[in-house]
């Protein structure tokens, strides 16, 4: 697991009641797009600013509105964990993540914080990237506003790379054989 800031940690705690109260025994991408868009921290809000489209009731209603809830609300719930469907999302994205702030590209904080998680949400093919592509969302401008809040003012704003960069094992096979990595 990473190690979320306060708001972040927050925002995991929120996508694991919403996947509590449907009674997953994981939270999804879309749980934590949703968890994001009600926690409302500056990040969503520039997000939500530049496409005023994305609204937690839009979220909701596109996955169902209130949907289908645990039978049995006497119990205590179950600890939500990331379903797999986000941890491969939150691979891809650390993949990507991390050469842009090995070349000091971007400066992360001392935690990941809801700018990473919006990263991970955003990447393609997940749940969350689809449902914001149905309210008419493009997901790749929503990742420049996201990415022109996680560096400083003065500094350009990095391209995220559209493909997993090859990692050493595999650019190391690659060599043997011949073969580009990237190909």
């Amino acid at each position: 697991m990473f190690p979320y800031d306060d708001t972040a940690g927050t925002v995991i705690r929120l996508a694991g009641d919403e996947a509590n109260r449907l009674g997953a025994t994981g939270y999804d991408t879309c749980q934590v797009l949703l968890a994001l868009l009600r926690t409302r921290d500056p990040v969503t809000r520039r997000v939500t600013e530049a496409d005023p489209g994305i609204t937690a009731e839009a979220v909701l209603d596109r996955l169902g509105g209130a949907g289908p809830t645990r039978e049995d609300a006497s119990t205590s719930p179950v600890r939500a964990v990331p379903a797999a469907e986000f941890r491969e999302a939150t691979t891809r994205f650390t993949a990507k993540w991390r050469p842009l702030v090995r070349a000091r590209r971007l400066r992360p904080g001392p935690r990941l914080g809801t700018g990473e998680l919006w990263l991970a949400v955003l990447e393609p093919g997940t749940g969350s990237a689809r449902l914001l592509e149905s309210l008419g969302s493009d997901s790749n401008a929503i990742r420049e506003v996201v990415l022109a809040t996680m560096v400083p003012d003065s500094q350009p704003v990095p391209e995220w790379p559209a493909e997993v960069p090859p990692g050493a094992v595999q650019r190391l096979v690659c060599r043997l054989l011949g073969r580009d990595a990237r190909a």
